[in-house]
């Protein structure tokens, strides 16, 4: 079994030559307990439970699975061990939930955790998901909730969970049925409903189990808008924050799923005997029977879309990794002008050497794009310039389905392509890269599907205060454009940059112009979504990669090619290149069929498209 290996000298470039760290450590929130010092002795020790701990517990974890019986799931215990040694040292959901004291800024913590999912892709849901409820309860709670939940959760000693998906109701999350009823405590209701695909729904690690529920009270107003939340412990949780009988909460399964084996995807039924209670977040129903449940939530929801985007480009990384070095060291074929000489490592075959190349390019620059995210989130969170701040919010508004969907929809195929680097053996189960294709698929479908975050970006946040957040964010293109056009040595990439952007702009225009015709040409919206989307991820992945690469090239002025980091250097500029030349001319090719769209989808006849 190959030894787990990470991209850390990546990480650390982005984190102390690539964004402006000093300013994070600088904000009230973190400058007490971090120094850009500590940045490689916590990435540097992370690295080591990644590899020592976590990796290990994946292969035995994937292969033991969850066991669900009598209404009890069982995880397996070297995924359980791993999951409590996180939380009890420093590396779990206290680290970055804004409700402590000690948390590491975001940019920072999701680095460690990148390489935590690289190496175990089923354990870092669990700490994630305590952490999004978490901070539910500390944004929207009463104090007395804070007091009672927060410390047990952030401890790890009780799981959090996320509960909208119904048997019938999953991405139209307003089609919920579960229901909330008041009792004679205007906190509490009684809960009673279904809710399905919960991960951690049911599971052994900790005491007690936090679900935030989303229910319609009496008297909802239909739809969305009608939704409050509640939490709803699996074991009642006493004023004393001593726990008490058990809710009613009951888990009738798990599902059987193609990967994720050792993440438990439960099915929960909630009140099957009128005794399951719930305490409610927030204000109760206004005279319209609206309530909040749902935009209270959406603040869980996207820290778990970037969180799902930054999931699949861990485990697409680390399938390139493993890939990599395996091309190194199997020796098979000829050089194609030389049939006649010695047998090569398989790196050195043509085609090998394209799709490392493009593995290498897209981890880089999707990574590139997530941590633009990330640092972000923490000036929007804690910044003190609240006019940066709420510039910086817009960005991670857009940004959020941007990473989801690219980075989710891009590991699919490019963990392809490291299972055909290995030829035959990467489609058996003796190396790790099968289990990567297995687990990441459905990254591209939790939280929102792509075509939903694609929506959110096309019909939200390119439209968002009449356009004008999004009009900020090309004028930044732009101007990056601008500064650089002249750069040296990289004038051709400039070129494709800059028309890629201009591609950009008319796809916001013709989807503009679909929105002022929506009655003949709505439809064409939804249709070239997911397309807009892949368009504005391309174009800003690629101007990412030329800002590192300009870093790179001024390095590696300064360096003998015998230095350490010149191959990390010229290796930040090939990536820079191949995704410009290689990747970012799709750009021009889909801004072409957005301007000018084929009915055909629309027009072909619904029974040519079924069979049987």
């Amino acid at each position: 079994m190959a030894e787990f290996a990470y991209d850390t000298r990546d990480l650390k470039f982005i984190l102390h030559e690539w964004l402006d760290m000093q300013k994070i450590l600088e904000l009230d929130k973190f400058r007490d307990n971090y120094e850009m010092e500590d940045i490689d002795l916590i990435l540097d020790e992370a690295y080591k439970l990644a590899k020592n701990m976590i990796f290990p517990a994946n292969r035995e974890g994937h292969h033991i699975g969850v066991k669900f019986d009598s209404g009890r799931v069982t995880v397996p215990q070297p995924v359980k061990e791993a999951y409590t040694f996180l939380q009890e040292n420093g590396w779990g959901s206290a680290s970055e939930s804004i409700a402590s004291e000690t948390a590491m800024p975001l940019t920072l913590f999701r680095a460690c955790c990148e390489m935590f999912t690289a190496a175990c892709p089923a354990l870092m849901s669990y700490i994630k998901l305590t952490t999004g409820a978490a901070n539910l309860i500390y944004r929207f709670g009463r104090d007395k909730d804070r007091e009672i939940f927060l410390d047990k959760m952030l401890s790890g000693r009780w799981t959090g969970t996320m509960c909208l998906t119904e048997p019938n109701a999953g991405s139209d999350v307003g089609d919920a049925t579960t229901r909330a009823y008041p009792t004679d405590d205007p906190r509490i209701y009684k809960i009673k409903g279904t809710k399905m695909f919960i991960t951690g729904g049911e599971v052994d690690l900790g005491e007690n189990i936090i679900h935030m529920v989303l229910a319609r009270p009496e008297g909802g107003a239909p739809g969305s808008k009608g939704l409050g939340l509640y939490i709803v412990p699996k074991i009642w949780v006493n004023d004393d924050g001593s726990l008490g009988e058990p809710n009613d909460v009951t888990c009738t399964g798990v599902e059987h799923k193609m990967g994720l084996k050792a993440s438990a995807t439960a099915m929960l039924n909630f009140g099957e005997n009128d005794k399951c209670y719930g305490i409610l977040v927030g204000d109760p129903p206004d005279e319209e029977g609206n309530s909040k449940g749902l935009a209270m939530m959406f603040h869980m929801m996207n820290e778990s879309r970037i969180g799902t985007g930054h999931n699949a480009l861990a485990q697409m990384a680390a399938a390139y990794y493993f890939a990599s070095r395996y091309a190194t060291e199997r020796v098979q074929g000829r050089p194609f002008t030389d049939r006649k000489g010695d047998r090569v490592p398989i790196i050195k075959h043509e085609d090998i050497r394209r799709m490392l190349m493009e593995m290498k390019a897209q981890v880089e620059g999707i990574r590139a794009m997530v941590f633009k995210g990330f640092y972000c989130l923490d000036l929007a969170e804690y910044g003190k310039n609240r006019e940066e701040a709420a510039i910086c919010h817009g960005i991670a508004d857009i940004l959020t389905p941007v990473i989801k969907t690219y980075a989710s929809e891009t590991a699919w195929p490019m963990i392809g392509q490291a299972i055909q680097v290995y030829g035959g053996v990467g489609y058996t189960e003796e190396y790790p890269v099968a289990q990567y294709a297995r687990d990441v698929k459905i990254l591209s479908i939790w939280e929102g599907t792509s075509f939903i975050q694609a929506m959110d970006l096309v019909g939200r946040k390119m439209r968002m205060k009449e356009g004008k957040v999004f009009a900020r964010w090309l004028a930044d293109r732009k101007e990056f454009i601008d500064k650089n056009k002249d750069a040296a040595g990289f004038r051709r990439e400039m070129e494709k940059l800059a028309e890629a952007y201009r591609c950009v702009v008319e796809i916001r225009d013709a989807l503009s112009s679909y929105y002022a015709n929506i009655k003949q040409e709505g439809r064409l919206i939804p249709l070239y979504a997911t397309r807009a989307l892949t368009c504005v991820a391309q174009q800003y992945i690629a101007e990412c990669l030329l800002e590192q690469a300009f870093l790179a090239r001024d390095r590696i002025n300064q360096l003998e090619d015998t230095h350490p980091d010149y191959a990390f250097y010229a290796g930040k500029i090939a990536s820079a290149r191949y995704f410009v030349n290689n990747i970012l001319p799709n750009v021009y090719m889909l801004a072409e069929q957005i301007k000018n769209p084929d009915y055909t989808a629309l027009e072909c006849p619904e029974e040519s498209l079924v069979i049987g």
